[in-house]
């Protein structure tokens, strides 16, 4: 047991796969197996679209977990176009996109990502999941040593490692390390690539962009941002933590997000220069080899485009949402940063003190994650998710139910 948890906390493999165990399930919540709920193999099951009140293992709650940010994911336009499109065109095209597999709805979905990221062209796949490997396989003839931030996605280091290049990490949202690794790794005439989150998954903060940019200038370097927390969210128009920064895309500055939080939807996405779109395409094999996105999430998937494009309210409302519940923690003595992200995350003196404010906030109808994510510490974080459709009395339910509690 001792050498399997060394593997799961440990290993890139082991933190893709711990999830998915049921001791490991059990071991993150506090419980034994035997403890999960009757006919159960997993801790949690979630019997409606998430939400701001959300119903699991059959009960309602107002939901804190998961990353729907606009609760989209059971919308009702979004399902009606998705079903519009599996009676037209199927479940999905049965071929890869390289030959017959394009269709009207994934070329529409893109269309619209290109429009949204105000780029040449975007690329449409299957899973967020890839998208450090489709940006660090498209670039792989053009760098020669990969700079990853040290708690970088473990889908980042899967990406860039499938590049079988030389890797270095530097120290967390550090600029001043990457200097120093730039220095002392790099050889004469080498060209470096950084490729890191935009916005960390478990403290929603965001990377230091400008600063690592001004680092690879002497370098001629390129920067590649995984911005799957940030596209919807982040900057004027949720174009994501360039536009938080106002900064342009360019074939120095490449990012990459995801259709499955912000937008309601799924699949990866990459909007760039039609150069670079059309080099992936000829260059890496999950594009060529894989099938693409099923068709009815393509369509729901790009309705989720146009509804955050066309209601920026929905920003405002959820910025309202983060000041009220992150100025309500730090009257509770909570250190929740600074950070616009709609992602609020504590600790307690210890993992069993976190599990048991958890376990009294689902007693009293209100969930939030006890999460042992990347950048966590040993013990794991709480972690809050915060939507445009939490209301005032939801924040401030959850804000009251703390308080009596820690």
């Amino acid at each position: 047991m001792t050498t399997r948890r060394a593997f799961l906390r440990n290993s890139t493999l082991g933190l893709l796969f711990a999830p998915y165990g049921l001791r490991a399930y059990a071991e993150e919540l506090g419980l034994e197996p035997g403890q999960l709920p009757a006919g159960q193999t997993v801790p949690f099951v979630m019997d409606s679209a998430p939400g701001a009140e959300t119903v699991i293992n059959g009960r309602k709650y107002v939901y804190f977990g998961g990353t729907g940010y606009f609760a989209l994911h059971g919308n009702a336009e979004m399902i009606r176009t998705g079903i519009d499109a599996f009676g037209k065109y199927g479940m999905h095209s049965a071929t890869t996109r390289s030959g017959f597999g394009n269709n009207p709805v994934l070329l529409d979905a893109e269309k619209r990502l290109a429009g949204y990221f105000e780029t040449e062209e975007a690329l449409y796949y299957v899973s967020g999941y890839l998208n450090g490997l489709m940006m660090a396989q498209g670039l792989a003839d053009q760098f020669d040593l990969a700079l990853v931030d040290e708690t970088a996605h473990f889908s980042i280091k899967d990406g860039i490692n499938s590049t079988r290049k030389p890797i270095v990490f530097y120290k967390h949202r550090d600029p001043s390390d990457l200097r120093s690794k730039l220095k002392s790794e790099l050889k004469a005439g080498q060209r470096p690539l950084v490729i890191t989150d935009g916005v960390f998954p478990t403290f929603g903060v965001i990377a230091p962009v400008p600063e690592i940019i001004e680092e690879l200038e002497p370098y001629n370097g390129i920067l590649c941002l995984d911005d799957a927390h940030a596209v919807g969210v982040l900057g004027a128009n949720g174009r994501g933590t360039c536009e938080h920064f106002g900064l342009k895309l360019s074939d120095k500055l490449i990012m990459s997000g995801t259709l499955s939080k912000a937008f309601g939807g799924h699949g990866g996405f990459i909007p760039a220069s039609a150069a670079f779109i059309q080099k992936i395409k000829q260059t890496v094999g999950a594009y060529s080899g894989a099938s693409p996105t099923p068709t009815p999430i393509a369509a729901a998937s790009a309705k989720g485009i146009e509804l955050v494009q066309s209601h920026p309210e929905w920003r405002e409302k959820l910025r309202h949402n983060v000041a009220r519940i992150k100025k309500g923690m730090r009257k509770l003595g909570f250190d929740v940063g600074d950070s616009p992200m709609p992602i609020v995350t504590w600790t307690l003196k210890s993992a069993d003190e976190m599990k048991k404010v958890q376990k009294e906030l689902l007693d009293r109808g209100i969930a939030v994650a006890y999460l042992k994510y990347v950048g966590a510490p040993s013990g794991g974080v709480l972690r809050a998710s915060i939507f445009s459709t939490h209301t005032d009395a939801h924040i401030d339910r959850l804000l009251e139910e703390l308080k009596k509690l820690v």
